[in-house]
């Protein structure tokens, strides 16, 4: 029996089995009426849905043609006349994340990736149909500014310095691509593509192309006012908002030709990471902005007039530009340094030029500094030098490990510097003067880079609360970022001390740098005990040779023991073989009295510089334990021992080469790639005994410059 009825614009024909419960609807639009049929009952439905609602699980459907499904499907949607699709509900990438629960598999349209998703119940995530990652989600920021690199010409094409930089917010991964053109077009664009695996801030670096058609510049050359720059507007494919920015194309009518003196370029300035570069001289350190020095030659008259053009690559952040008239032969020209720089390691750069005379390209190296550190020095303070904060040590010239670590020579500012760091203030009179104080609690904080306590008494006097703010930087304090400890201080032993021994080892542990040149053997075996976390069997601190006795920096066969081995410094040591020169095998030796050596420290726990044995007083090796330690540092904290309180005692310097047993601690003027260093670190010789050379200097030197490095180490890591 069939019944019609007019309803829509659908037919509906319904076939009912007698041997299978399951039965299939197809749906075809012809005019305007439905046809069912099932078990010779007539079911006029209100519409197509309310239809499919009444079917069972098992409904087989067709939709848009007389044609039962395939058997594999539950739904099969064919075209009626083949020009026509199934349209998937469209929304917006937000109006997706609102769908509260959605169904494993459900597809949907993303009109703001332009391509359809799915849900994965598995990874609980929206999964791209489009063959790869779908479009990212991101924000340029414009109030960021637009970076504009190279240098552009009238009819020169473009190349690889010529790009825009520009940071982005990523707020979802995907593929990207942005891009700018100029209004009026001038015949040159940027443009680039790719793909944002993470969300995050980023800045992206956008090729230019083309070849600019006219120059912008004005008649003025040297004046930007009467230039009328290409405008550019930045679009991408996230559709947010889009950037203005202005490039300008030099008049390259007159053509330069000069060649660059590659041995004349100078770099000036000062350069800290994360300090941006300015155009301002300093006046703290060399006078001078972050810019480079270059003399052009070889300007034939006819050049004169000319746009010039120098320019370096980026690194690290940085670059350097300049582009100004060629007026004479030969001429000095500035390059002004711009961006932000990244890491310690140098910036090797190459300058390039639009001369014609195409003269190839030289390099230039910025070297970075390590920022001030503060100091908190130890030691009586007196004409050998012992407190290496005392600036004055009634000689002339000084000899002293103040003045070795105060000349920027050795450790300053000067792109020649043997460390570049900020360097100490050591100037007399001064806020920042590094002359002794009284205790902690009594001292007026001026922020001086070096503090200096040369007496017990105001060590014994200092509290530990005043200890304890000024080394952690605490109660309006800056922090101390290196600790060194001289003859004759006792900083253990009793339990005064010893509580101001555990704020040390606090600060020690804590990352903070320190430096101990000790022969009180109670205060080293009480300071040790708490350093090491009191092992068993307790760290004895016991007297060995005398004075002038040498020991060698280094494993010695003959004079250690060879189950120490492992533990000794390695041939790389960045100490024994740091930048005031490589040390390793030569000697150390002991000032004027005894040095101490260590028993029982945790040999996995240090890295051993030096033993107990001499090498020159064999007599009396069977006193001396052969598993002795008199210099070490920690293998986890930033910490150097050495067993001599007089370690960088001093002597005038014609004193170097006397035969004595005092005063291991010498400097001298010496003349390096062309410049001059007045207090570098020399070695001694005939100490304790005619043709002996010791190396304590070098040994002091090098160790500072390493107690510099990791307190910058630890400043980067935690900024």
């Amino acid at each position: 029996m069939i019944n019609i009825c007019y309803l829509n614009k659908y037919v509906v024909n319904e076939r009912w089995s007698n041997q299978k419960t399951a039965y299939y609807i197809v749906l075809q639009n012809i005019k305007t009426y439905l046809i069912i049929i099932k078990m010779k009952k007539v079911f006029l439905l209100a519409g197509i849905i309310a239809m499919l609602s009444a079917l069972t699980i098992n409904a087989q459907v067709t939709v848009g043609k007389l044609t039962p499904p395939h058997p594999s499907s539950v739904m099969q949607v064919l075209s009626p006349d083949s020009t026509k699709g199934v349209l998937i509900p469209e929304m917006t990438m937000e109006q997706r994340n609102n769908i509260d629960e959605p169904a494993d598999g459900l597809v949907i349209y993303n009109l703001s990736e332009e391509c359809f998703n799915y849900w994965n119940m598995a990874e609980n995530a929206w999964k791209s149909l489009c063959g790869g990652q779908g479009k990212a989600r991101f924000l340029m920021v414009c109030d960021s500014g637009v970076v504009v690199n190279g240098t552009y010409g009238e009819k020169v094409a473009l190349n690889s310095s010529n790009y825009i930089k520009i940071y982005v917010d990523v707020k979802e991964a995907g593929s990207y691509s942005i891009q700018a053109v100029a209004d009026p077009d001038n015949g040159y664009f940027y443009e680039t593509s790719g793909t944002f695996y993470s969300t995050g801030g980023f800045y992206i670096t956008i090729p230019g192309t083309g070849q600019p058609k006219k120059h912008t510049q004005g008649t003025n050359l040297t004046d930007t006012a009467d230039d009328t720059p290409d405008n550019f507007t930045l679009t991408s494919s996230s559709g947010a908002d889009s950037c203005k920015f202005q490039v300008n194309v030099i008049n390259t009518a007159v053509q330069p030709k000069f060649d660059i003196v590659c041995g004349s370029i100078q770099v000036q300035g000062a350069y800290f990471e994360d300090s941006v570069l300015t155009s301002t001289p300093n006046t703290q350190y060399d006078g001078y902005p972050n810019q480079i020095s270059v003399q052009l030659t070889n300007i034939p008259s006819a050049s004169f007039g000319a746009v010039a053009t120098l320019e370096t690559n980026e690194v690290d952040g940085i670059s350097f530009s300049w582009t100004g008239i060629l007026t004479s032969s030969p001429q000095i020209v500035v390059m002004q340094g711009k961006g932000t720089p990244r890491g310690l390691n140098d910036k090797i750069l190459t300058i390039t030029s639009n001369s014609v005379s195409n003269s190839g390209s030289c390099s230039a190296t910025v070297s970075m500094f390590i920022p001030k550190k503060r100091m908190l020095t130890f030691g009586v303070d007196s004409d050998y030098g012992y407190n290496p904060g005392s600036y004055d040590s009634g000689r002339n010239p000084k000899n002293t490990f103040n003045t070795m670590l105060t000349d920027k020579n050795n450790f300053g500012y000067n792109q020649w510097s043997i460390l570049r760091f900020a360097g100490f203030n050591n100037v007399q009179g001064t806020t920042l003067a590094v002359n002794a104080i009284g205790t902690l609690d009594a001292f007026n904080d001026d922020d001086r880079d070096i503090i200096s306590i040369n007496s017990q008494g105001n060590y014994d006097g200092t509290s530990v609360a005043a200890l304890h703010n000024y080394l952690f930087g605490l109660n309006g304090h800056r922090k101390i970022d290196i600790v060194l400890v001289g003859y004759s201080y006792a900083v253990a032993g009793n339990a005064t001390r010893n509580a101001l021994a555990a704020e040390l080892v606090k600060f020690v542990h804590s990352g903070g740098i320190m430096m101990m040149a000790s022969e009180n053997s109670t205060s080293n075996a009480a300071f040790f005990n708490i350093l090491f976390y009191n092992p068993t069997p307790a760290i004895t601190s016991v007297s060995g040779h005398g004075a002038g006795t040498n020991y060698t920096l280094g494993f010695n066969a003959n004079n250690t023991d060879p189950s120490m081995r492992p533990y000794y410094c390695s041939d790389s040591d960045p100490i024994l073989t740091g930048p005031f020169g490589n040390i390793l095998g030569r000697n150390q030796g002991e000032d004027a009295s005894t040095t101490m050596y260590l028993m029982n420290l945790p040999l996995d726990s240090i890295v051993i510089y030096s033993g107990a044995r001499s090498v020159t007083d064999p007599m009396n090796y069977a006193a001396i334990p052969s598993t002795g330690v008199t210099i070490f540092r920690h293998v986890e904290y930033p910490f150097i021992f050495m067993g001599d309180g007089g370690f960088w005692s001093t002597e005038q310097r014609s004193y170097q080469s006397t035969n004595s047993s005092a005063c291991p601690f010498t400097l001298t003027s010496v003349t390096k790639n062309g410049h001059t260093y007045p207090n570098y670190p020399y070695y001694r010789m005939n100490f304790g005994g005619t043709g002996n050379r010791i190396d304590n200097t070098t040994f002091i030197a090098n160790a500072f410059a390493w107690c510099i490095i990791q307190a910058e180490n630890y400043r980067r890591a935690h900024k």
